[in-house]
C-alpha cells in the first residue's frame, strides 16, 4: 500500500468516533509502538525493528467534528457557558487515545443520577475547563491531546456558535434536537446564524489530504452541518484527494426514515456537488433476524446496498463490503471500515 498518505474524516457523534478507532493503528507512531509491544525480543532487536516494519501508511490522521450538538451534556454546557458543544470532539479524542490508558477512561466516565452533576461526561468538563483556561476551544482540544497522547488532529468545522435550523413538518425548528424530523422530512437545512466561517486548519487539513472521508454517521445532523460551514464544501472540491462517502448500515426514523442508500447519497451531493465524490462505501454484511426486529420497533430497518449505477453522479464508484458487526447496536466494524477504506484508495 502507499505510505505516508494523509487523511482527513469528516462527521460527527458515535459514527466519526468508530472510525477514528480503526483508523488510529494506521498512524506511523502507532503503529511503531504496536510493533516494540508485539515483539518479545524488542529489547535486543531494538535497531532493526524499524526496518522490518512494512512503510507507515498514514503520516497524519485529522478528524473534523460539527458542533451543532445541543442535546444532553452538551446541550446544558451550551446554556450554561456559552461554549461550543464538547459532546463529539470528546467522542473523538477518546477514540484515538489509548484504551488502556487511566485518562482514557476518565474522559469516558459520565456520572449517574439527576443532580447538577447527572449525565455529564468528565470529558466534557475537562475540555470546558480547559477552555476557560485558555479562553480559545482550539487550544482546549490541543491540551486535551496532549493529556491523552493522542498523535492525530481534532478539529472543530468551526469555532462560530451556531445552530441547525430547518423546515420539519411545516415549522421552522431550531437546534439539532429539534431538526431531528420523528417521521417528517427534514428540508431547507441550514446554520443559524449564516456565514459560518471554517476552522483555518481544517480548510488546509482537506486541501492537503489524499484521503478524505464523510460518515459514517446521521445523515442531517452528523455529515451535512460540516458541509454547511462556509468554505468546507468548497475546500471538498478543490482539493485533489480521493473523497468518500461512507453510508450507514441502517436508516434513522428521526432523520431518513424511509430512504434507500442512493437517497442518502442524493442528499449529500445537494451540499457537495455531483461532481466531487469519487466512492462510497456500503455494508452487504447480512444483519440478523434478532437486531433486524429490534431495529424494527424503532422504525429503522437495514439499509441495502445500491445494485445499479447511480444515474444523477455515474462517475461515483459504490464499493459494497462487509462492514457491520453487531452487539448492542449495529455498528461499523472499525477495522474492516479502514481495510476498505484503503483498499477503494489503492484501486
Amino acid at each position: 500500500m502507499t505510505h505516508s498518505l494523509k487523511l482527513v474524516a469528516i462527521g460527527g457523534g458515535t459514527g466519526l468516533s468508530t472510525l477514528l478507532v480503526g483508523l488510529k493503528s494506521y498512524l506511523s507512531a502507532e503503529r511503531l509502538v504496536m510493533q516494540a509491544g508485539a515483539d518479545s525480543n524488542s529489547a535486543l532487536r531494538s535497531s532493526t525493528v524499524s526496518s522490518e516494519l512494512p512503510p507507515p501508511l498514514l503520516s497524519s490522521l485529522t478528524a473534523i467534528a460539527t458542533v451543532t450538538d445541543d442535546g444532553k451534556s452538551s446541550g446544558r454546557l451550551r446554556k450554561e457557558f456559552d461554549v461550543l458543544p464538547p459532546g463529539d470532539i470528546r467522542n473523538c479524542l477518546v477514540a484515538l487515545a489509548d484504551e488502556n490508558n487511566l485518562l482514557t477512561q476518565l474522559f469516558r466516565h459520565r456520572f449517574p443520577g439527576e443532580g447538577a452533576l447527572g449525565g455529564h461526561s468528565v470529558g466534557n468538563l475537562i475540555l470546558l475547563a480547559l477552555n476557560q483556561m485558555s479562553g480559545n476551544f482550539l487550544a482546549a482540544i490541543n491540551y486535551a491531546r496532549d493529556l491523552l497522547g493522542i498523535k492525530a488532529r481534532v478539529l472543530p468545522s468551526t469555532l462560530d456558535r451556531v445552530d441547525l435550523v430547518a423546515q420539519v413538518g411545516g415549522k421552522t425548528m431550531r437546534g439539532q434536537t429539534a431538526v431531528k424530523s420523528r417521521g417528517t422530512p427534514i428540508r431547507n437545512l441550514a446554520l443559524d446564524p449564516p456565514g459560518a466561517r471554517a476552522l483555518p486548519e481544517a480548510i488546509e487539513a482537506i486541501l492537503d489530504a489524499d484521503i478524505i472521508t464523510l460518515g459514517p454517521g446521521s445523515l442531517f445532523t452528523s455529515v451535512i452541518p460540516n458541509l454547511l460551514v462556509e468554505g468546507i464544501a468548497q475546500a471538498i472540491k478543490d482539493s485533489s484527494a480521493k473523497k468518500m462517502y461512507i453510508c450507514n448500515a441502517m436508516t434513522e426514523v428521526d432523520e431518513t426514515d424511509g430512504y434507500s442508500a442512493e437517497d442518502h447519497i442524493r442528499q449529500l451531493l445537494r451540499f457537495l456537488g455531483k461532481e466531487t465524490l469519487h466512492y462510497a462505501l456500503f455494508n452487504s454484511a447480512p444483519i440478523s433476524t434478532e437486531m433486524r426486529l429490534r431495529y424494527a420497533a424503532e422504525k429503522a430497518v437495514a439499509l441495502d446496498p445500491p445494485t445499479a449505477t447511480f444515474l444523477e453522479a455515474p462517475s461515483i464508484k459504490f464499493i459494497s463490503q462487509p462492514l457491520a458487526s453487531e452487539a448492542r447496536f449495529v455498528r461499523h466494524d472499525p477495522e474492516r471500515l479502514s481495510r476498505a477504506i484503503f483498499e477503494a484508495y489503492n484501486c
